[in-house]
């Protein structure tokens, strides 16, 4: 093969800026100091030893790279020819950087924090801890992985293209020398599901090797990325297209209109399209006579505006300024677990996970530990006890926090504490409550007049548990009734206490104080609405009866106070129920096990993306009001489906087959009884890389309001189809026309380059 020399931005051979602004662009001026950031990039990419911090305290020292043209933090170390451990994290799956004073790992104990930080990858928070030799090394690192993570997020959508074209290329490039034959680029393409006919790849190979070398012909990377665009011309788009463009080849300003008005459903301005042309057109010239190339269409509509979830609503759009009471919170169960319920690990890293995933409600399990030191674990259960003052640190740390799944939320956040401790320690509880979180509380001396709303509520850390009344002394213990959720799990091997509903509590006075919502156990629907409590929690099971038996009455319960609902306690597993029926009879706090991916967080997720994913959603009209007349539900809808195509779907993640994969679409509607319905398209086999079905689908939904779409992506398979990604969201954020989604996998986590396409219409029914 011939060889071309690739040299990196900030390779060896290149010598540092010396000064100057920074390269990066103008937009990163005062992020650090000018002149630093070539600097400071320059050093990290040349490596650093550093020290990985591995359980129990062990360190395992390795050479740290940040391959800034990559995008990749990567190590050198062991020489194990099969290795199995991750030795590389693309900038685009961390979440964040932080320093190792913020880091709530006992692992760091033994170590100066200082010279700690740590690196949280994926939706998962999988943590990467790492140790330094100085303090000044740890914050150079802390500072150039923050200034990686703002450049991944500013990339635009050709360059983030270009890029993992190029990282596909490098994986292949298993000598390093820069290039790739023909039979290389074959088995590249075989593993990125392009099962193309091979005179047609040879053709547009020799046509990208425009620069010829003795022997073999090779591509270099740039050359590759130019070949991969000729390859992945997508012609149902071109088709599209050529609908509009009379011949000519491109689109004017005027064409693009008459685009958007028919399909879809958008009326742009002159000036509005014209910007669109300017932002989208690769081609210069285009731009300046306001003209659009079949490139620039395809670009334009994979872009953000032109998904189909509604770009409206990924901002907070909705009423916040209603009683609590009348929105949906995303909330979860058991939050402290990060695997199952009767043996798996507490981990302090579990609330930044959901909190940072756009969870407004928290559980906290709290009993007696050693040294007056109250911890959190599942009750009468083998999991491990974290401290609750570091849970309280963390959730002061994150709760008002962005990532970049959700956008930043200052809506509060509730604290569900299931008390088991005694009043010593419960006077701990509140000494930490009111030393960490401060103002943050909520905790008014006062019941107030009227049921907060999310809007005045801004900002606040809400206890809900078990309070003395109001008029209650504040210096003398009371008696308060127990729900034990704790009590529900039934396992021979664990033993749990005999349930008995008369069993009584004490509770702290100075832990009473802390609590802003009053939660009271629920004796039925009129006695708990008379109780003067603010939250009711109900199990699984008994909520589903209520449901079934009487639906009414527990509308009418959720339009006076929260209900919370949760896991039955046989759901050892971490499994979890299906929250549709509760949201449907107007829920508010369906608490789910986020830990465990599966359809029922699927469709929490897809759900929550709405109202800017800040947690809340306003519930439907028609479940707020006493006043059956008023704020009826939306008259029902048809909504046709066309799926037109797919584009780089990937391989199942556990899959070990080599073949090509066989696709096939699922689509699902959840939300009222009657609308529960289903459908799949035709399997199209050996084509992962761009399959084409074209094909029509309707459905008649009753209660749009009510309606969750669920899209998921499988590799037919003879005895069971595997799973690939899937994508979720609410009926009424659906944008009508051709529109893009693109895949998620069971984490939620997006699938590089993956994109389904369809045409969408909502007509009345």
């Amino acid at each position: 093969m011939g060889n071309r020399n690739h040299r990196s931005r900030y390779s060896p051979d290149n010598d540092p800026p010396e000064s100057g602004t920074p390269t990066v662009g103008s937009k990163w001026k005062g992020v650090l100091s000018p002149g630093s950031v070539d600097k400071l990039l320059y050093m990290l990419s040349q490596g650093s030893m550093l020290y990985k911090v591995k359980s129990g305290g062990l360190l395992y020292p390795r050479t740290f790279y940040l391959d800034t043209e990559n995008m990749v933090l990567r190590y050198a170390g062991s020489e194990k020819k099969f290795r199995k451990k991750r030795i590389s994290w693309p900038i685009s799956k961390i979440r964040e950087v932080r320093e190792g004073e913020k880091d709530y790992s006992k692992r760091l104990d033994p170590y100066d924090r200082g010279q700690c930080f740590a690196v949280v990858v994926g939706t998962n928070h999988e943590v990467l801890h790492l140790m330094t030799e100085s303090h000044q090394l740890r914050d150079d690192w802390v500072k150039g992985l923050r200034f990686a993570l703002h450049m991944e997020q500013y990339m635009d959508q050709k360059q983030q293209t270009d890029r993992w074209i190029k990282e596909a290329f490098r994986m292949a490039d298993k000598n390093n020398d820069g290039s790739l034959d023909f039979e290389e680029i074959l088995k590249l393409l075989k593993q990125l599901n392009a099962d193309m006919d091979k005179k047609y790849v040879q053709t547009l190979f020799d046509k990208a090797d425009t620069t010829k070398t003795y022997g073999k012909p090779v591509l270099d990377a740039e050359e590759f990325v130019k070949f991969y665009h000729m390859l992945t011309e997508r012609p149902e788009i071109d088709e599209i297209f050529m609908k509009y463009d009379d011949g000519k080849g491109y689109w004017t300003f005027t064409d693009l209109c008459k685009f958007f008005y028919h399909e879809q459903k958008l009326d742009l301005t002159e000036d509005q399209s014209k910007e669109l042309i300017a932002a989208f057109e690769p081609q210069k010239q285009l731009q300046l006579e306001d003209q659009l190339s079949p490139i620039g269409f395809r670009t334009l509509l994979a872009s953000h505006n032109q998904q189909l979830f509604n770009p409206v609503h990924r901002r907070v759009y909705q009423d916040m300024t209603q009683p609590i009471i009348n929105y949906y919170i995303s909330s979860s169960h058991n939050t402290y677990l990060i695997e199952d319920q009767l043996k798996g690990p507490s981990r302090v890293d579990a609330y930044i996970t959901a909190l940072t995933r756009g969870c407004r409600c928290v559980e906290l399990d709290c009993w007696d530990g050693p040294d007056d030191e109250p911890v959190i674990y599942h009750g009468y259960t083998l999991t491990s006890r974290i401290f609750f003052r570091d849970v309280i640190s963390a959730i002061k740390d994150y709760a008002f926090q962005s990532s970049p799944e959700i956008p930043f939320s200052s809506y509060p956040v509730i604290l569900s504490i299931e008390n088991h401790c005694s009043v010593r320690q419960q006077g701990v509880m509140a000494k930490y409550l009111k030393s960490i979180l401060g103002d943050l509380l909520y905790a008014p001396e006062e019941p107030p007049n009227r049921i907060p709303s999310p809007h005045d509520l801004m900002g606040k850390i809400i206890i809900k548990g078990k309070k003395l009344q109001y008029s209650h002394s504040s210096t003398d213990e009371g008696e308060v009734s127990d729900e034990d959720e704790a009590a529900d799990v039934s396992n021979e091997a664990v033993k749990t206490p005999s349930k008995n509903c008369d069993h009584k509590i004490k509770l702290s006075p100075e832990f009473s104080d802390c609590v802003g919502f009053k939660a009271v156990g629920f004796k039925g629907i009129e006695e708990s609405i008379n109780s003067n409590g603010m939250f009711v929690s109900l199990g699984e099971n008994k909520v589903l009866k209520m449901i079934e038996n009487d639906r009414d009455g527990i509308i009418h319960l959720n339009r006076h106070m929260l209900v919370r609902t949760y896991p039955a306690g046989s759901r050892t597993d971490s499994s979890n129920y299906n929250p549709v029926p509760m949201w449907n009879a107007g829920c508010q706090v369906v608490a789910l096990n986020f830990q465990t991916a599966s359809e029922p967080m699927q469709l929490l997720q897809g759900k929550f993306m709405d109202n800017g994913g800040c947690g809340y959603l306003l519930k439907p009209g028609f479940l707020l009001s006493d006043d059956k007349t008023a704020n009826p539900p939306t008259s029902r809808k048809r909504l046709n489906i066309t799926v037109v195509s797919g584009y780089q779907i990937p391989k199942p993640n556990d899959s070990k087959k080599g073949e090509i994969i066989d696709p096939f679409i699922k689509m699902e509607v959840h939300g009222a009884k009657e609308d529960t319905q289903q459908c799949k398209t035709s399997v199209k086999n050996n084509n992962g890389f761009n399959p084409r079905w074209d094909e029509d689908v309707s459905f008649v939904i009753n209660q749009p309001d009510l309606a969750v779409l669920r899209f998921v992506v499988y590799d037919h398979d003879i005895t069971v189809d595997d799973f690939i990604g899937y994508f979720s969201l609410p009926f009424h954020s659906i944008q009508e026309g051709y529109r893009h989604f693109s895949l998620l996998n069971k984490r939620g986590e997006k699938i590089s380059q993956a994109l389904i396409l369809l045409k969408v219409e909502i007509k009345e029914a």
